[in-house]
């Protein structure tokens, strides 16, 4: 099991839920005679957000949500639907990702990656790196011949941001092209290797293939930039540090387990 980014977002949104748990769990509705407690509304309203669904709907609007749920709940006991093979599967699987996902917040809980840590990873990493900045314009076709054709018009003086304006398919065409200030690791490298191989002023005389399309580039600046500050990345490094760390939990979970893989069935 590969720990990913977005499992630790949800981890996060599930110990937001475990926290207002803890607190008093008032019933904001009563449905035939069934309790429906805030704590359900928050985990719904946390549901929403997180299939970035409308997050900013009204309390009344979620509230009527889980009281339709509720009576759609009966409909289905009523029909027996819980006992159908379909649903015992699903449920089974629900059940092990909620309480796979408890289990790696209690980890992080208890074994939390300490500021220092954090620092030094900061500082192995980024705080002492040097940052290139470039500045360039370019214009994004989707043809190769059209890209030629406009290489053409630029070696005969045509200018390159008016060029941009009529031929470019990408965002920054209305703006002659340009794209400010950027590092290289901020572009696919096919760009970022023609960028580095040209001087101030320089247009690539033969088109550049990205996965987004033919590129004409004009480079127009370098500079050395400033890496970004601690606080600003912090929260990117902890969420890749503690994704390393419920790894090596999960790894060593994995050497003390008897696990057997039934591939045969996989098929099926």
């Amino acid at each position: 099991m590969k720990v990913t980014s977005a499992i630790l977002a949800s981890l996060l949104l599930a110990s937001v839920s475990q926290l207002a748990l803890a607190e008093e769990d008032p019933t904001v509705a009563v449905v035939n005679g069934v309790e429906l407690k805030k704590s359900t509304l928050q985990f719904y309203a946390l549901e929403r957000r997180q299939s970035n669904e409308e997050s900013s709907l009204p309390i009344e609007r979620l509230t009527d949500d889980i009281v339709n749920m509720q009576l759609l709940k009966e409909q289905a006991f009523k029909k027996k639907l819980d006992k159908t093979p379909g649903f015992e599967a699903r449920m089974e699987f629900i059940n092990l990702s909620m309480l796979s996902q408890v289990a790696m917040i209690d980890y992080l809980d208890n074994n939390p990656i300490s500021e220092d840590i954090i620092k030094k990873e900061y500082d192995d990493k980024i705080g002492q790196m040097k940052m290139t900045e470039l500045k360039a314009s370019h214009i994004l076709v989707k043809e190769e011949a059209t890209a030629k054709e406009v290489i053409a018009k630029l070696n005969k003086g045509g200018k390159f941001a008016d060029l941009a304006k009529e031929y470019s398919t990408g965002p920054s065409g209305p703006k002659g092209g340009e794209l400010g200030w950027f590092t290289p690791q901020r572009m696919v490298p096919e760009f970022s290797k023609a960028v580095l191989a040209m001087k101030d002023n320089e247009y690539t005389k033969q088109p550049v293939q990205t996965q987004f399309g033919w590129h004409i580039i004009l480079r127009t600046g370098q500079r050395e930039g400033t890496p970004p500050t601690f606080e600003e990345v912090k929260p990117s490094i902890v969420a890749t540090l503690e994704q390393e760390h419920i790894q090596k939990y999960i790894n060593e979970l994995r050497k003390g387990a008897k696990v057997e893989i039934n591939r045969g069935n996989i098929a099926k």
